[in-house]
């Protein structure tokens, strides 16, 4: 990826990107810091919380596949239905750090299929500068809470 020619991010993108964002450290703080009850409180916020923007990513592309005549439709749909079903898979699931490990993997994977599809055309071009840091800090965050359950 060309950085330099990389168009800037809108500040609505950066606040509404990084601003999701808050509740992923949050949660993985609070799976550290705080006493019991609430690290299971915290994994179990984090969960719903990660599918719920997981899946709003997912629309998102899959709007953008639909309103830019430039974008593959059908890779916009694929994409999206690997995140909504990572995400709601996620909520079915009886194990709280398989959830937490599998929204991580979701997350890592958007961040990846998101800036690529950026550089083709297939999503905003300022993607390609926001979604890999973005997703980083809900991935590490995820990962964290999901250590802290081996932790105790």
């Amino acid at each position: 990826m060309n950085r330099v020619a990389a168009p800037p991010i809108p500040i609505d993108s950066l606040i509404f990107g990084y601003g999701p964002m808050l509740p992923f450290i949050a949660a993985a703080l609070a799976c550290w810091a705080m006493p019991a009850p609430w690290p299971s409180i915290a994994v179990w916020l984090m969960t719903i919380w990660g599918a719920m923007i997981l899946t709003f990513v997912g629309g998102v592309r899959r709007g953008f596949g639909f309103g830019y005549r430039g974008a593959c439709t059908g890779v916009e749909i694929a994409t999206m239905l690997v995140y909504f079903i990572t995400a709601g898979l996620a909520l079915l699931l009886p194990w709280p750090a398989l959830s937490v490990f599998l929204l991580a993997a979701g997350f890592a994977l958007a961040a990846i299929l998101d800036t690529r599809a950026a550089l083709k055309g297939n999503a905003p071009a300022h993607f390609a500068a926001l979604r890999i840091p973005q997703f980083g800090i809900a991935t590490v965050s995820l990962l964290i809470a999901g250590l802290s359950l081996y932790s105790r």
